[in-house]
């Protein structure tokens, strides 16, 4: 029942993927961990290495509470290759009130104190929780600016002038709600930050998690997974993607385009962008499992690596090479029990069935519709639409036991969902080529 080619934890709950990077000629996967049970508790960082993507080596923990400011979560964030040495820049958090009658969890929900810190690894390997944590932006106490209690998940990246960058998301209040908003941060030696600048925008959700901000094509572009979006699937929260103006001198930023989610199927949430060893932006996605597979002990995945690419001002996604070249032979069967790749054109109002996701091209969207492999029958939860394909209709399905990724005219558009309940007789294709590796 373990996907083959998607990441996942030997046992136990994940969630956003940390600090990808790849460090001396491996890449390093770290993501939050419960490594105590399959449902959310005291966060840790777990840790992974791989050379392909497709076989990992998971490795102890790496990140664990062992501060006062770090002693109830080691939060999200991200890695930064620095003077040879690995940097990893992640949330600190202490609970307001324990609960004593079970430590993993906060007596009173969000009660957080959130403080931004740094572990250095001299080889990604070791990790010295007792003597190489460092506070460097401590909680914010103006409310005006950010909240003390939910300013999180630094992403850094490193300027042309050798200074050290760092984006927090975090709110700000708006009459009854909060208005989200991204928060910059300067260091010339990846220890020290001041506060260089900010951007809020009211019409897009009440908290933002993850920011990721970077440049294709000479276009920037924040990635940022927004909470309670006004708006379709709501109330859900989606992982999102925006073109900014961005001065990297005076780090202001304003929007230059539409937002649009990066994956119109709504388990992908807290991507991360990092830098391949060709120095290709790829991004890495978490995937939300709502229950525990049958025989399982684990919960959470990752998508596969996509590789990011800018065009006319869009986004495309495509599969990372490392993986995408896999999918060599041909074949006229389908066998769930391996990974397969699908190629295939709809027609319009044309429908095909795959192991009981119905997959259709209908007033020219893409609408896939899960709700006979699904947990419960919440039509938000199971349908999903792209917007509209301009006339075309060409699919690339990835599919690997129990996640389904979709890729939409050469990646214009991905729906991606979790299958819970498998009915591979439940499968009506044709017109189609089906790869294997």
């Amino acid at each position: 029942m373990r996907p083959k080619i998607h990441f996942t934890a030997p046992r136990n709950w994940i969630n956003d993927p940390n600090g990808l990077t790849y460090f001396n000629g491996e890449y390093h996967i770290f993501y939050q961990h419960f490594p105590y049970d399959t449902s959310w508790g005291t966060m840790h960082w777990g840790h992974a290495v791989t050379k392909d993507f497709q076989t990992f080596k998971h490795l102890p923990i790496a990140l664990y509470p062992s501060k006062d400011y770090d002693r109830n979560g080691i939060f999200s964030g991200s890695a930064l290759n620095y003077n040879g040495k690995m940097y990893l820049y992640y949330t600190a958090i202490k609970y307001g009130i324990e609960n004593p009658e079970y430590i993993h969890k906060p007596l009173i929900k969000d009660d957080l104190i959130a403080s931004q810190a740094l572990l250095i690894s001299d080889d990604g390997y070791h990790f010295n929780n007792k003597d190489a944590k460092y506070k460097v932006v401590d909680v914010i106490t103006d409310p005006s600016l950010g909240h003390d209690q939910h300013t999180r998940d630094p992403k850094v990246w490193l300027g042309k002038n050798g200074h050290v960058y760092m984006i927090l998301g975090s709110k700000v209040p708006n009459g009854d709600d909060f208005d989200g908003e991204v928060l910059f941060y300067e260091s010339e030696d990846g220890m020290t930050f001041t506060y260089k600048n900010r951007f809020v925008d009211s019409s897009i959700g009440n908290m933002w998690e993850c920011p990721d901000l970077f440049e294709l094509d000479g276009q920037y572009f924040l990635v940022f997974s927004p909470e309670n979006l006004d708006g379709y699937p709501r109330p859900n929260s989606n992982a999102a993607i925006m073109p900014v103006n961005f001065d990297k001198e005076t780090c202001t930023m304003s929007k230059a385009g539409d937002l649009m989610f990066i994956d119109y199927g709504f388990d992908f949430y807290a991507p991360q962008t990092f830098l391949d060893e060709n120095n290709k932006r790829t991004i890495l996605g978490w995937m939300r499992m709502k229950e525990v597979l049958e025989g399982e002990e684990w919960i959470g995945l990752f998508t596969m690596p996509r590789h990011l690419s800018c065009k006319d001002g869009h986004v495309y996604q495509d599969v990372h090479p490392l993986i995408k070249n896999t999918f060599v032979h041909t074949t006229d069967t389908i066998d769930f029990d391996e990974p397969f790749l699908m190629k295939t054109t709809l027609e319009d109002n044309e429908t095909i069935t795959l192991g009981g996701v119905k997959i259709s091209y209908v007033d020219d969207q893409l609408v896939v519709d899960r709700t006979a492999v699904s947990v419960n029958n919440d039509e938000l939860y199971n349908i999903h639409k792209t917007p509209v394909l301009n006339g075309q209709c060409d699919l690339e399905i990835y599919y690997d036991e129990g996640v389904i990724e979709i890729f939409v005219n050469n990646g214009y558009y991905v729906v991606s969902q979790i299958i819970y309940h498998l009915q591979e007789e439940d499968t009506h294709i044709s017109d189609c080529t089906i790869y294997t590796r």
